[in-house]
């Protein structure tokens, strides 16, 4: 019997998070640093919100009310209507989801605590490994 990945397979666990009061232009920094485009908001152990890196290129629009970076705070800017799933939501059910309301990011909870985020990025990332799976033999050279 063939296997579907499970929505713990796909997203990426235990996601690099920040507080709410760190400034933008820190949480700025740590997305460049380790190289991803969203970061669960925190306010201690509860989820507070999502920042993009696209919240982040609208504060730096001209115009905004703040003139620096260092002015704003992650919770100043993220998104707080996010949408969360429990760890154990089928992966399919999740990704029809982010697909109807036009999301590329998912939190992830398991018992009302963050476990992960799952992104159009790791969608991709996790079906293109499907199809290698799938469909290329294991005798296929082109496979490393």
């Amino acid at each position: 019997m063939r296997h579907m990945p499970t929505l713990g397979e796909m997203m990426t666990a235990f996601p690099v998070h920040v507080d709410e009061a760190m400034s933008l232009a820190d949480a700025a920094q740590l997305m460049e640093e380790h190289e991803c485009h969203h970061l669960p908001v925190m306010a201690g152990h509860k989820v507070m919100g999502l920042l993009s890196n696209e919240d982040i290129k609208l504060a730096l629009q001209p115009g905004h009310h703040a003139s620096e970076l260092t002015e704003l705070t992650a919770g100043d800017m993220c998104q707080q209507q996010i949408k969360e799933v429990d760890l154990h939501t089928r992966l399919d059910v999740v990704l029809e989801g982010m697909a109807e309301l036009g999301v590329n990011a998912v939190l992830v909870l398991k018992q009302d605590r963050l476990a992960g985020i799952l992104t159009s990025q790791d969608a991709c990332r996790g079906f293109a490994h499907w199809l290698k799976k799938e469909y290329l033999p294991d005798s296929d050279p082109s496979i490393a």
